[in-house]
């Protein structure tokens, strides 16, 4: 119970800790891509576009110069975009300065600075101050203009300070985004027009653009966005859900039609191109406005966004975010957490699997079926905790898993040890069998000897000796012993002749007269590695071998187990060969499975070749493997290992 408890507390903390991130931001801006970009795809937009935008692109300023042009022509476009009958007229430029080329303004300028009074008598009134002429064409046009507002410290003019939008007709909406400053036009320019809102478009902190704010709040006063504006200036019944003031703009796969302002001032382009269109007049030549990547790779102007603001609003697909889905799916991935807890302590791991699954289809499906209802639920909120903490726990559960795996390793090779702790014993009376029969011949010559009063030092010394001998042998069977049963994982240095002969030993193959173990090695291989752990191994292999040839000595009369060793660069070869007739190929794979034996059941647990690859694999950092050779099988173990070569004998004392 108490690591339930710090998992799920573990797991709260990070929910906490997510939910505030900008790093589960992010993450959630992806899902909503994605999820857009398959909506778009599932549900196109398939109606026409009410929107046209009149750009003034590279086109038109290498025939009419660069940026800013005289306002009498942005009038003269104006007037001739009205002549066209459009439903509306929205203007995505600002003009916060007066016309420094009208001609009242040239007029000024060369009294001011060169007191020459430059008369204007050949100019009609109206085409004296280019401010006031644009002024009439967005009053007669009854245009929208547009206002930018800044939440830095930035200083706003006097007649924008006092603007205000229609009587304050959205002064009930609540709004979240307040700015403390505002850039509007000219005073001859804005004074008395009533149509305006702010073109302010940012960024998401990817830098990639998702959302518009459809109010913003300047001085106690809300202020449209100009999308809404520009809708407001031909239908005042338009009205948007203003529960959420931050909206999510829907592009889809196609633009409204874009058109050149130099083929509208040429007359080029058809009044059917424009009559009964919404019409945003700007501009996309970088370094005039700024250009926007959204989520679909797509550049899009400042126009283009707002003309996609007005289509989304007129085909009732504005999408909002609502904030209490982010609350909700924190939740939702915290009880779910809690529930991969519980499942993973019981270890239903099939139960863990579909719940996944399940989780991830219909958390996916809602999303889209949100979506296409102009809602996107947060999915982020679920997905990202949920996983990051499932992630954390199963790592951690597998890692216990592995613990208890290896412990449960250790404990067969013990096993194994043990289980063949009554054979070495019963090996060991037979081997002491004999020598203790020679002492005990010995004590009775000596005490022979001594009452006959011919027991002299001469023949007490050979006595002496032979006793002496025989214990010899005793202590190094004892000692091949306790080698084999140690838990000594020191490396230590050691003659391959001396491990087989050890092993020799330590089988029964002695009580076998008709199988013996052939080992003609020339050279000694001299090494540094696990003695006792390679001594495990070649036993466990000789042990099969002998009992192969028992079960073939019908066929063969004489079992032969051969042994071949080899050094290749830093590794260790050590094959054994038996002539026990082979293991049937459909077994091969099988043969290092944990209780899988070919064996009859009181001679086989199926776990020696399982502990022999877990000891040189895991243990050893070798190789094992097994094939069927010409007379029986070949077991083939490859360990990675130090050779002793002269000079290291030397420096180490061998």
């Amino acid at each position: 119970m108490l690591n339930i408890f710090i998992a799920i507390i573990l797991s709260l903390l990070l929910h906490i800790y997510l939910y505030s991130s900008e790093h589960l931001k992010k993450f959630d801006y992806k899902f909503y891509d994605n999820i857009a970009y398959l909506s778009e795809k599932i549900n196109p937009q398939e109606e026409g576009f009410y929107t046209v935008i009149i750009d003034i692109d590279d086109k038109s300023l290498q025939q009419l110069g660069q940026w800013p042009w005289p306002r009498v022509i942005d009038a003269q476009l104006i007037n001739r975009v009205q002549e066209m009958n459009p439903s509306a007229i929205g203007i995505n430029i600002l003009f916060p300065e007066k016309d420094r080329v009208s001609p009242l303004s040239m007029q000024e300028f060369y009294k001011k600075n060169f007191k020459i009074d430059l008369p204007l008598t050949q100019l009609p009134d109206g085409l004296k101050d280019n401010d006031k002429l644009l002024y009439n064409s967005i009053e007669q046009s009854e245009a929208t203009l547009s206002t930018y507002f800044k939440n830095d410290i930035y200083f706003t003019n006097t007649h924008c300070k006092n603007l205000s939008y229609q009587n304050n007709l959205f002064q009930n909406i609540k709004v979240d985004f307040h700015a403390n400053s505002l850039l509007c036009n000219h005073p001859t320019i804005q004074k008395n027009i009533e149509n305006f809102g702010f073109i302010n478009a940012d960024m998401d902190s990817d830098r990639v653009f998702r959302r518009v704010p459809l109010f913003m709040v300047y001085q106690k006063r809300v202020f449209p966005s100009f999308a809404l504006a520009v809708l407001r200036s031909f239908d005042k019944s338009i009205e948007v859900d203003t529960k959420h003031s931050n909206i999510l703009v829907k592009f889809s796969d196609q633009n409204p039609k874009i058109l050149s302002a130099i083929d509208i001032l040429n007359g080029e382009i058809s009044n059917n191109e424009i009559q009964g269109k919404i019409v945003i007049i700007g501009s996309s030549v970088i370094g005039l406005t700024p250009t926007y990547i959204t989520g679909n790779n797509k550049k899009v102007s400042n126009s283009m966004i707002h003309a996609f603001v007005i289509e989304n609003i007129l085909h009732n697909t504005l999408l909002s975010q609502p904030e209490k889905y982010k609350k909700i799916n924190i939740i939702l991935s915290f009880f779910f957490s809690i529930l991969i807890i519980i499942l993973l302590f019981k270890r239903l791991y099939l139960q863990i699997g579909g719940f996944v699954v399940l989780n991830l289809i219909v958390s996916f499906i809602l999303s889209i079926q949100a979506y296409i209802q102009n809602i996107y639920i947060s999915i982020g909120y679920l997905w990202i905790p949920f996983f990051y903490f499932f992630i954390f726990i199963l790592s951690y559960h597998l890692r216990v898993i592995n613990k208890e795996k290896h412990q449960q390793e250790k404990l067969l090779i013990k096993q194994s040890k043990l289980a063949s702790m009554g054979e070495m014993i019963t090996l060991i009376a037979h081997q002491w069998r004999q020598p203790l029969s020679i002492i005990n011949g010995i004590v009775l010559n000596i005490d022979i000897d001594q009452h006959k009063k011919i027991l002299d030092s001469k023949k007490l010394d050979e006595h002496l000796i032979k006793i002496e001998e025989t214990t010899a042998y005793l202590s190094k069977t004892i000692n091949d012993f306790t080698d084999f049963f140690s838990q000594n994982k020191k490396s230590e240095h050691f003659y391959m002749k001396d491990i087989i002969t050890q092993a020799k030993k330590l089988i029964p193959v002695s009580n076998q007269k008709n199988i013996k173990i052939i080992y003609n090695q020339k050279e000694d291989i001299n090494i540094i590695g696990y003695k006792s752990e390679l001594l495990q191994s070649l036993l466990i292999i000789l042990n099969n071998a002998i009992y192969a040839c028992k079960k073939n000595l019908y066929q063969v009369k004489q079992g032969e187990i051969t042994i071949h060793t080899h050094m290749i660069k830093n590794h260790l070869f050590l094959s054994i060969e038996d002539n026990g007739g082979g293991i049937d190929s459909k077994n091969l794979k099988k043969i290092f499975n944990p209780y899988f034996t070919t064996k009859e059941k009181a001679h086989g647990t199926g776990l020696g070749l399982y502990i022999l690859k877990l000891i040189v694999e895991d243990s050893m950092g070798g190789k094992v493997s097994i094939y069927n050779g010409e007379k029986g099988a070949i077991f083939t173990i490859e360990i990675p290992i130090k050779k002793i070569d002269s000079k290291n004998k030397k420096e180490n004392g061998y």
